[in-house]
């Protein structure tokens, strides 16, 4: 059950506040109770996301013990990668589309490592490779930084602070 005043993640990883609950008529014929969704990040947009479909469309934030054991769980990340293309496109969609954090730590790991071979090299990652690393990168910076109360920039030292910690 969500409440208003709740932080909820929307869609492929927006931070959201339930601003109120609302009867609106969108299809001119049936008024249906609504959630009014307000993003932290997009000035002057909201969302209504129908009350009794809350829970298809949106998920509550990770606490900071889950973004803790995803931090701690990320050097055994399973390698994702696929040497088919479209496969792999596939599959990192489905992964950002999920909240499957496990598997979105390894689609980074997968997307690092192949990287670092590349450039090895001198080249790169093909363009639909490097937006899902992009796009995870922000999906993951965006919800560590808002729960854990640090800047977005500073997720990639504190991520590798625990872990440096963990192994002392």
């Amino acid at each position: 059950m969500f409440s208003i005043g709740d932080y909820v993640v929307y869609g492929s990883g927006e931070i959201c506040r339930i601003a109120e609950k609302t009867e609106k008529c969108f299809d001119g014929k049936t008024e249906k109770e609504y959630c009014k969704l307000i993003p932290l990040d997009t000035v002057n947009s909201t969302y209504y996301i129908p009350s009794d479909s809350m829970d298809d469309n949106v998920r509550r934030l990770l606490t900071r013990e889950e973004i803790y054991s995803i931090i701690d769980s990320m050097p055994n990340a399973e390698n994702v990668w696929s040497n088919d293309r479209n496969e792999r496109k596939v599959r990192f969609s489905e992964l950002l589309k999920s909240s499957d954090f496990s598997g979105i730590i390894g689609m980074m790991r997968s997307l690092y490592e192949e990287r670092q071979k590349r450039s090895a090299n001198g080249k790169q990652l093909i363009s639909s490779d490097e937006k899902a690393f992009t796009a995870a990168e922000n999906m993951i910076h965006r919800e560590f930084a808002f729960v854990l109360g640090i800047k977005a920039n500073d997720v990639d030292s504190f991520i590798s602070e625990r872990l440096s910690a963990a192994k002392a």
